[in-house]
């Protein structure tokens, strides 16, 4: 790879080329010859001609060329005066002559040299300009070729390495450094250095001393740059590589993050003095961001691709289990238990346990990583001792960090080989039949992450030996669970929840014979449950109308009430039957509530009609569904809410954009009304000067009034805006008349009243009192309620603005239009930020408003009114500070 770097260590990378001294001279002297030898010719022959004096302009242009304007100034005036000498010579001392020819030849020449010396200059600015340009198209080009390298490496287990030696490359480093932050410990670990080329690397876990560094660069969140590392207080070499490389003079320290994500630091030393200049700390933080983006994404890959390993596995489990006529019980724990050591690291031994309960002892089942069968052992146990015991009785994962120093591992007569243990529960329903269990030989290993996952392969050992429980039973209950299957893929595979609930009440329906099939929702607003979705024509006739039923009401709601199934084989003899006329031949409903936490979201209800009859495996099954119902459509909530915090996070970026805009607006409207100021105060002046002449007559009088006036206006406008805009100050907390507050804001928004044909009515309170606050944050709030009632009333309308004094303890001000009024789903939530009707609004006016009526220990609030429009009003104390 090119070591070329973004800049080298002894001139700026935009510096361009210059000659020696010696050479520059040479040309100078080179250009002087035809001069001096034309002078030399004529005199030799006595043939003297003033043709000879313009080849003088050939040591000025290069004087000015090479050494700028002066120097090339200074050649001119040399060249005039050679030049004087000639012609004193040739004519005579006739000073007429020469003065005739002189000064123009002089002129000439001062011209060329500065027009010389200007090309150079231009010529040096452009080269410098595409210098730049291309460092810098460069160093981009190389980052892009990184983010590659880690996106797309050709090794994978070298992508750190990989990372180091392009950074190293990019800045022309002698070595370079990959530190991984962890939060959780708060610990800097060596992950990749240039200084060692055995691979993979061994990571190192840095001292207090060498972990300062990191964190003092994650905590800024920019690149630090340490031109003299020998003379700060960080440690830059980690001690394992001290010995492996010289000493650091100088190092460049990115910070890999982004946000609350923090991957790291990548150090590059030098081991020579070198500069870095603020334009490689900018290109470091961009080239950092976009290293960091990709880092993220590949761990986010990473984690994305274990969470599809684990859910191949246990798709391969439950495949498994649905053909447990054709795969044998101990074949479905086999994979359960292998499937288990692939998918959580470090996880060396795996075993399933069965209980007996004759012998009250646990005895293997299936094995993976162990030499023999033997190895996993068969032990006596007795519920709630020990690991195995405590699993037992309880139904819980029990996590045991180091079998050596936890006191609910009981230790055995033999010494175990391993550290780490965790045991999850083998279970059908509340009867608990075995154990699944994990072990390591590395101490504090397994999280509560993979406690869930081992409580899932757990859960799935006891579907296995239910399964085959069931099949010895009967061969109708396989068939069923076969179709329960089918079922549970498919709300595993659908995320909109209307078609998810479709799915379910056809799939029932047309596998099990069911004469129909409903689904009710409970409504969080009013408690009700409102019919969602009905099988077949039925239940497309039902959902026209949009049923629903009271909290309680019916078979349904009872089920919802209680939270318990409910069915019955005689719907006549239940009294809290509510007949359906479009289902006149249903004779049995069962009603099974559809929880997800303890918390009911709706109900699963299924009716047949005879010779059809409902059982206990009819109550099973539709629990199952229910239960699996529950989860997929909490599953789909959450992708239907993270899809909306997707989309609420793109809107608050732009939003945030837009405020930006918004503020830059403001700053610049307030520097042009300032530059204003000046030329409209001269204009002024003159005019009052102009108005003291007498000699103009009556007309241009009245004119001159009449500019003079406008003039006065103008300023008064430009004052009201640098108002408005000002900056806070602490000395600008004093008494405020909120009536001459409104006043000004008004003269500022009048023509923009006018335009939009809104009459304007002020309804002041004369005995008014202060109030005690910032005069340009009042500005600010009476501002923005008037801008936001003028948007409001596009095709015109009505403003009225009142003050007056309440209870003499607070001043209330009130803003009214005729508008449409607040949209009632806004209203609610019109100051909290972004929330806004307007296409083109940021959501943030009102939210300002809000905060700075606070801050002075005021309220506000907004209302719709009767007869139309909407009103905002905003009560001050009259004696506030804003203390926050």
């Amino acid at each position: 790879m090119s070591r070329q770097g973004i800049g080298t260590e002894k001139k700026p990378f935009y510096e361009i080329p210059t000659r020696p001294v010696w050479a520059r001279w040479i040309y100078v002297v080179v250009a002087s010859l035809p001069y001096f030898l034309g002078l030399t010719i004529g005199k030799l022959s006595n043939n003297y001609g003033t043709g000879v004096l313009i080849l003088v302009t050939l040591p000025v242009i290069a004087t000015s060329w090479y050494y700028g304007i002066w120097l090339g100034l200074l050649s001119s005036l040399i060249a005039i005066i050679l030049n004087g000498i000639f012609l004193l010579s040739l004519t005579q001392n006739d000073w007429g002559s020469i003065n005739g020819f002189l000064w123009p030849g002089g002129l000439m020449l001062a011209l060329v040299s500065l027009v010389t010396g200007r090309a150079r200059e231009r010529a040096e600015e452009q080269f410098r300009t595409g210098t730049e340009l291309r460092a810098r198209e460069r160093h981009l080009t190389m980052v892009n070729i990184t983010v590659k390298d880690i996106l797309n490496p050709k090794y994978p287990e070298n992508r750190n390495y990989d990372l180091v030696l392009h950074l190293t490359n990019i800045y022309v480093a002698d070595c370079a450094y990959l530190v991984r932050w962890n939060a959780t410990k708060e610990q800097a670990i060596l992950i990749a250095s240039t200084t060692s080329l055995a691979q993979p690397f061994s990571e190192i876990v840095l001292d207090a001393n060498e972990t300062s560094l990191i964190k003092s660069v994650l905590q800024s969140g920019s690149s630090l740059a340490l031109d003299d590392v020998l003379n700060s207080h960080y440690l830059i070499n980690p001690a394992s590589s001290k010995i492996l490389v010289p000493p650091t003079q100088s190092a460049l320290c990115i910070p890999l993050m982004a946000k609350e994500y923090k991957f790291g630091v990548a150090i590059i030393t030098f081991n020579s003095p070198r500069h870095i200049s603020a334009q490689e700390l900018l290109y470091a933080d961009l080239s950092g961001n976009q290293i960091t983006l990709a880092l993220r994404t590949v761990e986010q890959e990473a984690r994305i691709q274990k969470r599809l390993n684990e859910a191949n596995n246990l798709s391969n489990i439950e495949h498994a289990l649905s053909k447990t006529e054709r795969t044998s019980p101990h074949h479905v724990l086999q994979m359960i238990v292998d499937s288990a050591r692939e998918l959580i690291p470090d996880t060396e031994q795996a075993v399933i346990h069965l209980f007996d309960r004759e012998e009250q002892a646990l005895i293997p089942q299936a094995v993976s990583g162990f030499q023999e069968m033997g190895g996993a052992g068969k032990f006596k146990m007795h519920p709630g001792e020990g690991a195995a015991g405590q699993v037992i009785a309880e139904g819980i994962v029990v996590n045991i960090a180091d079998v050596q120093t936890d006191p609910r591992f009981r230790q055995q007569n033999k010494p175990v080989k391993y550290r780490s243990l965790m045991v999850a529960p083998v279970q059908s329903g509340d009867d608990r039949i075995g154990t699944i269990s994990i072990q390591s030989s590395l101490p504090v290993i397994f999280t509560s992450d993979q406690e869930e996952l081992l409580s899932k392969l757990g859960t799935q050992a006891a579907i296995a030996i239910e399964n085959a429980h069931l099949f010895e039973t009967t061969q109708q209950g396989l068939k069923e669970v076969n179709a329960l299957y089918k079922i549970t893929r498919q709300l595993v595979g659908v995320l909109e929840t209307e078609q998810l609930m479709k799915d379910v009440v056809e799939l029932l329906q047309k596998n099990f014979g069911y004469h129909y099939v409903q689904i009710h929702l409970v409504e969080q607003e009013s408690g009700d449950l409102v019919l969602h979705q009905g099988s077949g024509r039925i239940g497309e006739i039902l959902k026209q109308p949009g049923i629903r039923l009271p909290a309680g009401s019916g078979i349904i709601g009872h089920a919802a009430e209680t939270g318990e199934p409910f069915f019955t084989n005689d719907v006549d003899k239940v009294i809290f039957h509510i007949p359906n006329p479009h289902l006149p031949d249903t004779q049995s409903e069962l009603a099974v509530p559809i929880k997800a936490d303890n918390h009911v979201l709706g109900v699963l209800d299924i009716q047949q009609c005879p010779p059809g009859r409902l059982t206990e495996r009819d109550l099973q099954l539709v629990s199952t569904v229910a239960e699996q119902l529950a989860v997929a459509l909490q599953k789909a909530k959450l992708y239907s809410d993270l899809q909306t915090s997707l989309q609420q996070e793109k809107a608050v970026r732009s939003q945030l954009i837009q405020s930006e805009r918004l503020a830059l607006v403001g700053r610049l409207l307030a520097s042009v009304s300032h530059e204003l100021n000046n030329p409209l105060q001269a204009i002024q002046n003159a005019l009052f000067l102009l108005k003291e002449e007498r000699s103009i007559s009556t007309q241009g009088q009245q004119d001159l009034q009449i500019v003079l006036s406008e003039a006065e206006r103008m300023a008064a406008m430009i004052e009201r805006l640098r108002t408005s805009y000002r900056p806070t100050r602490k000395e600008d907390f004093q008494l405020v008349q909120l009536n001459a507050v409104v006043e000004d804001v008004y003269a500022l928004v009048a023509t923009h009243l006018r335009h939009n044909q809104i009459a304007f009515e002020f309804h002041p309170d004369p005995n008014l009192p202060l109030i005690t606050g910032l005069t340009d944050q009042f500005h600010q709030v009476v501002l923005n309620l008037l801008m936001n009632a003028v948007e409001a009333m596009s095709d015109g309308g009505k403003l009225t603005v009142t003050t007056e004094l309440v209870d003499q303890k607070e001043v209330l001000l009130s803003i009214s239009d005729t508008g449409p009024g607040i949209d009632p789903a806004v209203l609610p939530h019109i100051f909290d930020a972004f929330v806004t009707s307007k296409e083109s609004g940021t959501g943030l006016g009102l939210t300002i408003t809000y905060d700075i009526v606070h801050r002075h220990h005021g309220q506000i609030t907004a209302e719709n009114n009767a007869d139309g429009g909407a009103t905002f009003k905003f009560w001050l104390p009259l004696h506030g500070e804003e203390t926050r």
